[in-house]
């Protein structure tokens, strides 16, 4: 797992790769922006004390408070415009490290899609329920352990899914994936540490998919292990 991290941050400087990581970082953070100088807003619209100084204060704290959430939810962002690019950045992978593999079967557009928002949503959903044990002084202590164990399984298990399509079927992925659960539980919590350390989450949607090609092809029943044992 090391060494699929590894070679996984050893491929950032791929051209084929750079392109869909500029363009994830760009997207994400032009959406935290919007939504930032969109919380700002709508707190000095509102003039909710008629006092000019406070409510530039009720603004200023509005867009703390926004800053922070975008912060919390940059993995999602990041991730749902990484689904743009999965292919590309899958591709370089097996191209460089698995070469003789067939051509694969990518998930259409609107697959990727439908597995975008339901990953955006569920996180989003999880993240801010657990969201205000952050706040909680003696709570703060079992954040983590919610925050890892949620976005353990979500990460895990949603790039896996977007990985493995690509080299077979849906029921075959499902049953690779409850056969090796605990190990994408783990990769899943490499991921979610990937997302919230400084500037490296930037590039953890591309760091992780490239994390997760390897992951796969590692497994027993992967696409590659198939096309060894048909060679």
């Amino acid at each position: 797992m090391i060494e699929a991290l590894v070679l996984a941050f050893e491929q950032l400087g791929d051209k084929r790769i750079r392109r869909p990581m500029l363009w994830t970082i760009l997207l994400a953070l032009a959406v935290s922006a919007l939504l930032i100088a969109g919380a700002a807003a709508m707190f000095a619209l509102l003039e909710l004390s008629g006092i000019v100084f406070i409510d530039m204060a009720l603004a200023l704290l509005g867009s703390i408070a926004a800053a922070f959430v975008a912060w919390l939810l940059f993995p999602v962002l990041a991730a749902e415009f990484l689904y743009l690019f999965v292919d590309q950045v899958a591709d370089a992978v097996e191209e460089r490290h698995y070469p003789g593999l067939p051509p694969p079967n990518p998930a259409s557009y609107w697959q990727y899609t439908v597995a975008g928002i339901r990953l955006a949503l569920v996180m989003a959903f999880f993240n801010i329920l657990i969201l205000p044990l952050s706040f909680v002084p003696f709570a703060q202590v079992i954040h983590p352990f919610f925050y890892f164990t949620i976005n353990g399984v979500l990460l895990g298990r949603e790039f896996f899914e977007i990985v493995a399509p690509r080299r077979m079927d849906f029921a075959a992925v499902r049953q690779l994936r409850r056969k090796h659960r605990i190990k994408l539980f783990v990769s899943g919590v490499v991921i979610a540490l990937l997302f919230i350390v400084p500037l490296v989450n930037l590039i953890a949607p591309i760091v992780a998919t490239a994390f997760m090609v390897h992951i796969f092809h590692g497994l027993p029943g992967s696409g590659r292990q198939r096309n060894e044992l048909r060679s």
